[in-house]
Order: C-alpha cells, then sequence, then structure tokens
C-alpha cells in the first residue's frame, strides 16, 4: 500500500476529528485556567526525582539543560508551509495537499492551533525523561485541550489522553528468593504516554499561554513544520538528524552525593559536574549532538541514564566519576570498561584511546584501563552502545584530592577527555544502523 496514501488517511482523520473536538468544545467550553490530563509523570526507577504536581515537573533537568527549538528557530531543519491548510471541506472532499504529507516520518504530533492574534511555538527537550515541553503564547482564551493534541503512528491516530491496560507480572529475586507483583502500564502503539495542558492568563494582555507536558515512549529529534491551523512535529529517530551522538553523564548529582574527600571537604557530585561543564563549553564548538545526564545538582537515578544512551543509539557513552578508598589510599586515573563491542567498537581500544589523551593533560598518576566484569557496575551492564567511565581520582587520598580541588586542573582533565572523544571519532570507526 502506497505509504503518502496511509499518511494522507490519517491526516484526514486526525482533521475530522479535530473539528469534531473544536465545536463540542465550543459548545461547552467552561470557564477553566488549569487542565490536567488524568495520566501524569510518576516517580519510579525510570524517571527523575519529580512529581507532576509541582511547577518543576515542567523543567525537571532546569532551562539550560533542555533545548528550547520555536518554529522560527531550531537546531535542526524547519519547514514552514503556509499554503498548506486542513479544513473539514477540504478533507471532505479528498483535496489534501500531500506536499507536507511527503516531509514527514512514520511518527508525529499534529496540534490544532487555538484562536490567538499571533500564536508563537517554543518546544523544550526534556530527554532524560522522553518529554517535551511546549509552550503557546498569545492564544485569545484557555483553549487548548489534550483532545486538540493527535499522535501518528504509521496509518493509526491516537487523539486526547493517552489510555493504558495495567499488566500485572511477578518478578522472583533470585538472591533472596522472593517474589513480587509488578505494575506496569501497557499504552499500544501510543507514542504519548501521558498529556498535561496548564493554561494561565496575562493579566496584562489577557491572552493566555498554554504549556503542555506531552511524555513519549522513546527519545526524538524534532523538527517543527507549520501551516495556518496546525503545527506539526515530526518525531525522528536523532541518528536520522545527527552525523555524530555522544551521552556524557556527571555521575552522581542532587541526593547523592558520591565519593566525599577527607573532612568532607569536597563532594565527588561536584567535581564530576564541574569536569563535565568545562567539556561542554568544548564541545560546544563542534558538529556533535551531546546529551547530558545532568548539567545541574539534579537527582538523576542510574537507569534514565543508560536508558538514555540506549534510546539516543549514541556513539560514545562516556560517564565520569571520582573513586574512593579510604583504606589504602590509592591515587591516580583510571578508564573502566567490558570487555564487548558495540557498532563495531572495541570498549577495550577506547579506554585505552581515552587513557593515552588523558595521560597528556593531567599529571595524576596513570593507572590505565581496568576491566571490569559483568554486574560491577550498572549502567556498564545495561549499555548496548560503546561505553566507559573515567574515573578521574581518588577524592580518598590527598593527593588527588588537593588536585581535584584545583578549577584549572578540572579543566585539564576536561581537556584530555575531549581530546580522546575527537580522536575516537578519527580513529575508530563508529559502525551506523544500516552500513
Amino acid at each position: 500500500m502506497d505509504i503518502s496514501l496511509l499518511k494522507k488517511a490519517a491526516i484526514q482523520s486526525v482533521a475530522l476529528m479535530l473539528a469534531v473536538v473544536t465545536l463540542s468544545y465550543a459548545l461547552n467550553q467552561y470557564q477553566m485556567v488549569t487542565i490536567a490530563a488524568s495520566n501524569t509523570v510518576s516517580e519510579d526507577a525510570s524517571t527523575m526525582d519529580y512529581t507532576a504536581s509541582t511547577e518543576d515537573v515542567l523543567v525537571p533537568l532546569e532551562n539550560e539543560l533542555a533545548e528550547e527549538i520555536t518554529a522560527d528557530k531550531l537546531n535542526t531543519p524547519v519547514e514552514v508551509i503556509p499554503n498548506f491548510q486542513i479544513t473539514s471541506y477540504e478533507v471532505i472532499n479528498n483535496t489534501v495537499d500531500e506536499s507536507i504529507l511527503r516531509q514527514m516520518g512514520d511518527n508525529f504530533l499534529v496540534i490544532k492551533k487555538p484562536e490567538a492574534n499571533k500564536l508563537a511555538i517554543t518546544l523544550e527537550d526534556l530527554y532524560v525523561n522522553k518529554s517535551i515541553r511546549l509552550e503557546l503564547t498569545g492564544m485569545a482564551g484557555d483553549t487548548l485541550i489534550s483532545d486538540m493534541i493527535s499522535r501518528i503512528r504509521g496509518n493509526e491516530v491516537f487523539t486526547g489522553d493517552p489510555t493504558f491496560d495495567e499488566i500485572i507480572s511477578l518478578v522472583v529475586n533470585d538472591d533472596e528468593g522472593t517474589s513480587e507483583e509488578v505494575i506496569t502500564k501497557d499504552f499500544g502503539k501510543d507514542l504519548s504516554h501521558g498529556i498535561t495542558v496548564t493554561s494561565l492568563e496575562n493579566s496584562v494582555t489577557k491572552l493566555f499561554t498554554s504549556e503542555v507536558l506531552i511524555e513519549l515512549d522513546n527519545v526524538y529529534a524534532y523538527i517543527i513544520y507549520e501551516d495556518e491551523n496546525y503545527y506539526f512535529i515530526d518525531l525522528r529517530k536523532p541518528s536520522e538528524v545527527y552525523d555524530k551522538i555522544i551521552v556524557i553523564d556527571a555521575g552522581h548529582g542532587g541526593k547523592d552525593a558520591g565519593a566525599l574527600s577527607q573532612g568532607e571537604l569536597f563532594y565527588e557530585k561536584n567535581i564530576n559536574l564541574d569536569i563535565v561543564m568545562q567539556l561542554k563549553d568544548l564541545l560546544d564548538k563542534e558538529n556533535i549532538k551531546v546529551y547530558y545526564t545532568r548539567t545541574t545538582d539534579t537527582t538523576v537515578f542510574l537507569r534514565p541514564r543508560v536508558t538514555l544512551a540506549n534510546a539516543v543509539d549514541c556513539d560514545y557513552f562516556i560517564s565520569i566519576h571520582c573513586n574512593a578508598n579510604s583504606l589504602t589510599s590509592p591515587s591516580g586515573t583510571e578508564v573502566l570498561y567490558y570487555d564487548n563491542e558495540f557498532k563495531g567498537v572495541s570498549a577495550a581500544k577506547l579506554a585505552d584511546l581515552f587513557s593515552d589523551e588523558i595521560a597528556k593533560t593531567v599529571t595524576l598518576r596513570q593507572r590505565g584501563s581496568v576491566e571490569k566484569h559483568m554486574d560491577d557496575i550498572f549502567i556498564m551492564d545495561k549499555a548496548v552502545v560503546p561505553m566507559i567511565l573515567i574515573e578521574v581520582g581518588y577524592l580518598t587520598n590527598s593527593g588527588d584530592m588537593l588536585y581535584l580541588g584545583n578549577s584549572m586542573n578540572r579543566k585539564a582533565v576536561a581537556q584530555g577527555i575531549y581530546n580522546g572523544i575527537m580522536k575516537s571519532y578519527n580513529e575508530l570507526a563508529v559502525t551506523k544502523e544500516g552500513q
């Protein structure tokens, strides 16, 4: 069957449903400012430490980490097609312009534009939580509801609040010989696993702004299209948009301080984060898509870190830590790896390369590459992409502590890691999907 016909049918279904929803809403509009969907974010092993009832849920990773995308300024290409419109008449008469459908992938969102004098949209990518936050400003009223947000997967259309089936499974703990029931939610093929809409009126302009949190089934790269009546958000695999992708993980954070130095003068979480932020300054100048597990002192559980790396199918997953051993007080930098190979890259060779590059910029003792074994490190167990974990030094060693306590030395560590990344792309051939 012609794919373009399937997409056309999906768009027609969306338009008809949105027309019905819009008419129904106009007849039954309530004077409500805040609208919340029934399926909200909950805290579990695969989510950030937040709840959907707080304002912070909309930006759990803080503004400097969330990527802001607007219809007139994107970090991915944007197509604006002003002449493409969907109206009930055009749908009925089968005259929908197919030009926009040919630009869309298999998965995308369609949002009916509320009435507005001059509507603007921004998108923040909250990728650690597989979520996006949309902000629509300039609306004439609080008219945006979840029924105006449709999700298209292939030729299937989903509109309104996502629904799910609860699946109860029995999980056996082999170590303890106990078992427990685990309830999971099955959303079927729906791209969204939750929608929350909050609308607020500007007391001066009397115009409304709606913030929309959409939980998705995966991490995507986003391309926004628009016409006079609709926004279209194309959901693409990151590898379809970016040529080079890495994930940088600042270990620990928030409630998890990590290793502590003598007298608790330094916390590992802070040193890790500062190294990552100095590394970010270097990587911002390169044509590399970088996903950061955190750029603030935020609590991030282990599973979302490795889930992110796997979801974006990154070329390299690099986790940055400090070591500790108060009994023997060892010293030095080491690079941990598992003896595996993903995407044609040997983790052992990757570790050796980074160890060599860090040794050129860091004056601490170089302990080299250290092979770890299954079940030693959770995120390395679960990673299905090339990964290393860098222990930049021992906070329990007085010499290492003094070295890492200096900002210029942390910059040297960041430089060594940056050099390792660039050399990896030059010397290690990453096998891309389809090659």
